[in-house]
């Protein structure tokens, strides 16, 4: 009878931790390529990395914005991208969709306000996990993103790896593959 009970309680166990196995808390920090803290809460962390494969690209926050629409003044990360003409992309960013994901809020291409942007990946996500959000830009033009995880890893300090799709009501605009990894923030794109 103790063998059995053992046996079920060891099996009990076992079937609990492969339930969690594929499911993990992904922090701010992989993002912002800051330092882990190993808590699962979205906190605001200081951010100064620069990053990419020429060291084209920079994440530095967090700073106040007021968002010129609404007048709300807004915790914000700045990623600039220089192209290898030296025009610099900026982009503002911030945690978005109930924590679910950092997201932009402004983009220097299109000199607009975005709402409900969806970047990357926050809180806890399951491997093969797709969830769908939808922003709008100033005009109201909207936006559908999906985000997949590809590779999650087991370790709060692991990399992630991702698909990213945006579209609008004709097309795909932007299909691509992210990893995020500690203290690099973005480490590599694959544009499909």
């Amino acid at each position: 009878m103790m063998k059995r009970f053992l046996m079920i309680l060891v099996l009990g166990l076992l079937l609990r931790d492969n339930a969690f196995a594929n499911e993990r808390f992904i922090p701010l920090e992989l993002f912002t390529g800051g330092k882990i803290r190993g808590s699962n809460e979205i906190t605001f962390s200081e951010a100064n990395i620069t990053f990419g494969k020429r060291d084209h690209k920079r994440i530095t926050g967090p700073m106040d914005w007021k968002n010129p629409m609404t007048g709300e003044t807004i915790k914000v990360y700045k990623r600039t991208n220089k192209s290898n003409s030296g025009k610099v992309k900026t982009q503002l960013f911030t945690v978005t969709n109930d924590n679910q994901c950092i997201g932009r809020v402004w983009d220097s291409r299109y000199n607009t306000v975005i709402k409900n942007g969806c970047k990357f990946p926050l809180g806890i996500w399951k491997k093969d996990e797709s969830r769908t959000f939808t922003s709008t830009r100033v005009g109201g033009k909207s936006y559908t993103q999906v985000i997949k995880i590809i590779k999650l890893g087991k370790k709060a300090k692991s990399c992630v790896t991702f698909r990213w799709t945006l579209s609008d009501a004709a097309s795909t605009i932007d299909d691509n593959t992210y990893t995020y990894c500690p203290n690099k923030s973005m480490s590599n794109l694959v544009e499909h």
